[in-house]
Formats: C-alpha cells, sequence, structure tokens
C-alpha cells in the first residue's frame, strides 16, 4: 500500500492560537511533519493552550531549551562554534564588531575593530544566519552590506551611534535590533542614541528581552505599543547564571516564561512576537502558525503557561503526549 495513502494522522485539541488568525478552540490535524488541517471546535475547550513553537534568536546556553517550548533558535556566540542540536537553526553572532563603550555583559577583551576578510571567511561556513554589529565602528557599513550579500541578516547592537549613524546602516542592509534598549545609548532630549531611529523604522525588527529584569515593563510597554507585536521578536538572551556580581549576563527564561508576560497584550499578540515574527525575519515560510501546510512545530501549555509538551515537525520532542492528542485513521484514496 502507498505510504502516503497508509500514514495515520493524529490530532492534538485545546485553544489554538495562531498569530494571525486569533485565539478559538479546535484540533490540530497532524499528518507527518505538517499541519495538514485546522478544525475549529468549541467542544475543544480552552486548555491546553497551543502554540505554534516559538523561535529565538539570541540563545547562549541552550541545555533544555525544548522545555520551554522552543522549537528553534540561534546559538549565539562572539565567534563560530560548532553545533549539533537539531533545534539550532544556525549561528548568531553577538560581535566581535562591537563598541566596548556598549560591551554590556561581553568581556571587553573579545571585541575588536571590523574585520571584513575575518567576517567573511566566517559568512562562507554557510550557518552564521545573524550578525550584530555597531554601526558607528570604522568600516560597520561595509560589513552590513558583506552580511546582506551572503544571505544573512545584519543586526545593530552594543552601540553608542546617533540617529543618523543607525539610519545610514538600515539603509545599507539592517534589519535587525539587538536587545533593544539594552547595551544602547540612552536617550536624551537632544542626543538621541540608537533607539527612537530602530523604533520608528519600519524595516527594522526590534529584539525585546521580555524577562522582566533587561527592561522596566513600562519600557517593555512602550516598546510594543509604538511598533506593533508583529515587529517584536521576544529573544531569551539565555544564559545559566543571569545575574553575577549584581550585574546582569544576559536572560533567566526563554519560550513560555516570556510569553507567559506578554500574554496581557493578547495570546495571538503573544504569538505574534515568540513565533512568527522570528520565523519572518528568518525566512522560515513554513513556521509561526497553526495553520494548515505549515510544519507541526507546537508548544503546548497549560492555562497558566506552564509546558507541557513541544512537538517539533509533528512529533513529541519534550514532555509527554497531552491526553486529548488522539491518532485518526485516513481512508484509502
Amino acid at each position: 500500500m502507498d505510504k502516503a495513502v497508509s500514514e495515520k494522522a493524529h490530532t492534538l485539541g485545546g485553544l489554538l492560537i495562531d498569530p494571525i488568525d486569533g485565539a478559538r478552540p479546535g484540533k490540530l490535524v497532524i499528518e507527518g511533519d505538517l499541519i495538514s488541517a485546522v478544525e475549529e471546535d468549541p467542544s475543544a475547550g480552552d486548555e491546553p493552550l497551543l502554540f505554534p513553537g516559538f523561535i529565538d534568536l539570541q540563545v547562549y546556553e541552550s541545555a533544555g531549551i525544548a522545555a520551554t517550548g522552543v522549537t528553534a533558535y540561534l546559538q549565539t556566540a562572539q565567534e563560530p562554534v560548532e553545533t549539533s542540536d537539531p533545534l539550532c537553526l544556525g549561528l548568531h553572532l553577538e560581535g566581535p564588531f562591537l563598541n566596548p563603550e556598549a560591551a554590556g555583559a561581553l568581556p571587553v577583551e573579545a571585541l575588536r575593530d571590523v574585520d571584513l576578510g575575518l567576517l567573511a571567511r566566517w559568512l562562507d561556513r554557510g550557518d552564521v544566519r545573524l550578525v550584530t554589529v555597531a554601526p558607528e565602528l570604522e568600516g560597520a557599513f561595509d560589513a552590513v552590506r558583506l552580511i546582506v550579500e551572503s544571505g544573512a541578516i545584519a543586526g545593530l547592537g552594543h552601540t553608542t551611534a546617533n540617529c543618523a549613524t543607525v539610519r545610514a546602516a538600515i539603509d545599507a542592509g539592517a534589519r535587525f535590533a539587538t536587545h533593544v534598549w539594552n547595551a544602547m545609548a540612552p536617550v536624551q532630549a537632544r542626543s538621541t542614541g540608537p533607539v527612537p531611529e530602530l523604533l520608528l523604522d519600519e524595516r527594522i525588527t526590534l529584539g525585546l528581552i521580555a524577562d522582566g529584569r533587561h527592561l522596566h515593563p513600562r519600557v517593555e510597554e512602550l516598546t510594543v505599543r509604538v511598533v506593533g507585536p508583529g515587529r517584536v521578536a521576544l529573544t531569551s538572551d539565555l544564559v545559566t547564571t543571569p545575574l553575577l556580581d549584581n550585574r546582569l549576563t544576559g536572560g533567566d527564561r526563554a519560550g513560555a516564561g516570556m510569553v507567559a508576560r506578554m500574554a496581557s497584550y493578547g495570546l495571538a499578540e503573544a504569538a505574534m512576537m515568540a513565533s512568527l515574527v522570528p520565523a519572518r525575519l528568518l525566512g522560515l515560510t513554513d513556521r509561526g502558525r497553526l495553520a494548515s501546510g505549515f510544519r507541526a512545530d507546537v508548544a503546548v501549555l497549560d492555562a497558566r503557561f506552564k509546558p507541557l509538551e513541544t512537538l517539533v515537525a509533528g512529533n513529541t520532542h519534550w514532555g509527554v503526549r497531552y491526553p486529548q492528542t488522539e491518532e485518526v485513521g485516513r481512508d484509502p484514496a
């Protein structure tokens, strides 16, 4: 018998939360690694919460990341590293071409001047998806162009640049702001720093560390209200030790932990920021939604946003198969 005909499907029911279609009770029909159908069904109830798998653009320590509902991420480092995790989509090089005056938690001794030859060799590896540079450094605009020409994304961060320099970097091809507000020059009455330009230019996707430590909640709210959820990508900056000597070294929560904090803006809006926006930035046209034809990457959470199960390409990658899941046979064609 033809495999495509004999293959069984299974359904997953609960409150479906799609960034475009909103939140409604229903079932996902999963065949192989894809969602083959989405069925609205009031009897499915309001629990569990089914989100499209979360995508994190900035993860330093990835151990246990699937337990947060993250189904794909970028391994972050200052220089290329080797990765073997199937959830890893590639590398985010946060540097080393950054401004030492805005190093934040990064070791100043690891930062260096722009070296286009070195950057080209790194980009030739084929696994570098995102590179963060400080636009005020000499050669930074050429670096942005080189990154874009390679097919990777140029991000701006760890910077004291003024608005004109930021605008020029965006014109050169930069499309991402790495943990906006953090490790950036402050906004002042007559000295903007980089943030206002990053907020106002609609070409930029804003990485936002929504862990409750990196930004005051009102700064988070200001950002989301100014730009809208369609330009915000929740990023964890996840590390093992988020605090060292009372200094923030990175984020302490990922995936569901950030979604729980941002759910006050709406469940669909939280899904937009955690799933669809990062998918779009990375050019992943088959992820970020609970819709027919999309990859069956699903974060299953309880009503309090506690992760229950993480499905990757239709299979349970972490957790225990939720009881509402059932197998359904297919009628032979």
